[in-house]
């Protein structure tokens, strides 16, 4: 201690103890004096004498005096000279003695609050402590070490240290009361525990957390009642300086920082105040931590001091992804327009450890996706179906079809996610060429694909009742059409008949003839070369055939032959309703029938007509419903 504490430390002293020597305190006209007139709550106060001035007044038997106090409380009256009250409130009180004969004297009664004086205990080696106390609601403080040395008295304010040392190690008491000048000892003692040390144990940081861009927690151990400090290096770990001081904590946040920019190193020291040494813990350092997306990739790369480092844990989205001693890492196992969150865990020799800020970034690509190559079409009812075949090793994120008609500009006519489109509005009347193109979930556009033509079906029956078909190639698979199948149904569905052809054929005639089937249904169906893509189909299209009806102009009903001349009929292709008449010159009908397989033997009514010119009328219905009617006349003739 200096001197000027010293001087001050024996002035409040003696004011403090010359206050309690005298303890005698006269009321305003002087006729009484009590013990005490200031104190904490709880304070006794005792009327030593209420007959100062005799002559005056007095207090005793034939003149009693009533005492008011001031708190509320019931007055006494006494006939002696003396009287004792305790105030059990804080506040400021007036104390009155109502003499009979000269009227009140008074004199005023402080009680303030009863509080624990706050301190603090500050170990030293050799088995010394220091108190602090940081209270400043009394004039001084009286402390008691507990182990029988004699109380010290320290007035508040800076000076309010006192050092101590104990006679052997291990826990101890220690207890501190207020006290105010010209005021009663009767504040309420504050205890606290404290450990005598024969040294100071040196504090070790356990971890480094670095909770954003300017904030960084530790978590150290640390023992009560000794003062550390905290020091900060920037970018090393030799340039040290203090950041805060430490005491009865085990963490700390220090903040205005820039962890981006740069890593900063800690250690605390054990300070004895005592004998001004200080001892340090571990050294532990954050890292200065960055990640960026690359090519497939994300690089991620930091900065720190080495020193009793062992490795390095990289952490992504909480989960270990490997350890290492090196200063970068790169992350290749990751998927474009993904998250990843990173955080970087310094391992260090003694079991502390250093963790960063997580760090995210989505991963990216600048791969180009494989153009398609391979589309495969369907016509329905539903219009133009286009599916097709991606490589699996992009995934698209959405698909654009544009459409050229006629051989007019390509545009956009549908998007979709899936690799299918359905064109609602194709017809076969409008050349209608597809393209393809889509960008992945990296947001890099593929190549557009090849012109898709679907194929294109037309027909007709020729004169002789047969179904001539053609069609355009089929455009759209990379390695081409193995074959075309061509399908053939009838009216109901039925499949009837499939022929192959060649992959460069696009026509085909159709001689067959089938008497149960004047509507035929057909369809071309073109085969890749490459196996899994499915059978490109075109639309379909519908042929009714003409039901042609024969008859003879003439015919020799004599039973000379040959057979087919002996009747006259009427034939034909898909006939199911069917009546004929025949008429003679004058109009008169000579013959009816219902039957086509019947004919008219040239008589009439048993008897033979005679050779000449018949007229006739059939009337007739075909498969598909369709009544229709044929006349014409027939000569009759007889060989001679």
């Amino acid at each position: 201690m200096n001197s000027n504490f010293l001087k001050s430390l024996l002035l409040f002293l003696l004011v403090v103890l010359s206050g309690d020597l005298l303890a005698q305190y006269l009321s305003v006209n002087q006729r009484f004096f009590v013990d005490e007139r200031k104190g904490c709550t709880g304070l006794q106060v005792t009327i030593l004498n209420t007959n100062l001035k005799p002559v005056e007044a007095l207090c005793g038997p034939g003149q009693p005096c009533d005492i008011t106090w001031g708190d509320g409380s019931l007055p006494d009256q006494i006939t002696t000279n003396t009287a004792t009250h305790t105030y059990t409130q804080p506040g400021t009180y007036t104390l009155r003695v109502l003499y009979q004969s000269a009227g009140f004297d008074e004199i005023q009664i402080t009680v303030t609050p009863s509080i624990q004086p706050e301190f603090n205990l500050f170990t030293c080696s050799n088995r010394e402590v220091q108190v602090r106390v940081t209270d400043s609601n009394f004039d001084g403080y009286i402390i008691n070490f507990g182990d029988g040395s004699p109380e010290v008295l320290v007035p508040k304010g800076t000076m309010a240290v006192a050092n101590h040392t104990y006679a052997t190690s291990g826990n101890k008491t220690i207890s501190v009361r207020g006290k105010n000048v010209n005021a009663a000892d009767n504040c309420n003692t504050l205890p606290k525990n404290f450990l005598a040390l024969p040294s100071l144990p040196t504090p070790f940081i356990n971890e480094l957390d670095v909770v954003n861009d300017t904030q960084i927690d530790l978590l150290f151990t640390t023992l009560p009642n000794i003062q550390y400090r905290l020091e900060i290096a920037t970018n090393n770990n030799t340039t040290f300086q203090l950041v805060q001081n430490i005491y009865n904590q085990t963490s700390a946040s220090i903040t205005n920082l820039r962890a981006n920019d740069n890593f900063y190193c800690f250690r605390i020291g054990a300070f004895d105040p005592c004998n001004n040494t200080i001892s340090y813990s571990n050294t532990i350092c954050s890292t200065q931590f960055s990640v960026a997306a690359g090519n497939n990739q994300n690089n991620l790369t930091w900065a720190t001091n080495t020193a009793a480092v062992i490795s390095f844990s990289i952490l992504r989205d909480g989960n270990l992804l490997a350890n290492t001693n090196q200063t970068s890492f790169i992350d290749a196992l990751v998927q474009c327009q993904t998250t990843y969150c990173y955080q970087l865990v310094t391992n260090y020799n003694n079991g502390s450890s250093s963790a960063s800020m997580p760090r995210c970034i989505t991963a990216g690509s600048t791969d180009i996706p494989t153009r398609i190559v391979n589309t495969t079409t369907v016509v329905s009812d539903a219009g133009l179906t286009l599916t097709w075949q991606q490589d699996p090793a992009f995934v698209a994120e959405e698909y654009q079809v544009t459409r050229s008609e006629n051989n007019g500009p390509f545009q956009l006519f549908k998007t979709t996610v899936q690799p299918q489109a359905t064109d609602e509005s194709y017809t076969v009347e409008k050349q209608s060429v597809y393209r393809i193109v889509y960008t992945d979930r990296c947001g890099n556009r593929a190549p557009v694909s090849d012109p898709i033509i679907p194929i294109r079906l037309s027909g007709e029956v020729t004169r002789e009742n047969n179904s001539q078909l053609s069609w355009s190639a089929y455009e759209g698979w990379q390695n081409g059409v193995l074959s075309y199948s061509l399908e053939k149904y009838s009216s109901q569905g039925q499949l009837l008949q499939t022929t192959t052809v060649g992959p460069v054929t696009t026509s085909f005639t159709d001689t067959e003839f089938l008497p149960d089937h004047q509507v035929i249904i057909y369809v071309i169906k073109a085969n890749p070369v490459t196996p899994g893509l499915g059978q490109s189909v075109s639309n379909k299209i519908t042929l009714t055939k003409t039901p042609l009806i024969f008859y003879p102009t003439a015919f020799t009903p004599d039973n000379q032959g040959p057979v087919e001349n002996e009747v006259f009929r009427v034939f034909g292709q898909f006939i199911t309703s069917f009546e004929m008449q025949i008429f003679n010159r004058w109009g008169e009908l000579i013959y009816s029938s219902k039957n086509i397989d019947e004919g008219w033997d040239g008589t009439f009514r048993g008897n033979d007509v005679p050779e000449g010119t018949y007229a006739f009328i059939a009337r007739m219905k075909d498969l598909t419903g369709a009544s229709f009617t044929q006349s014409g006349s027939v000569v009759l003739l007889r060989k001679k």
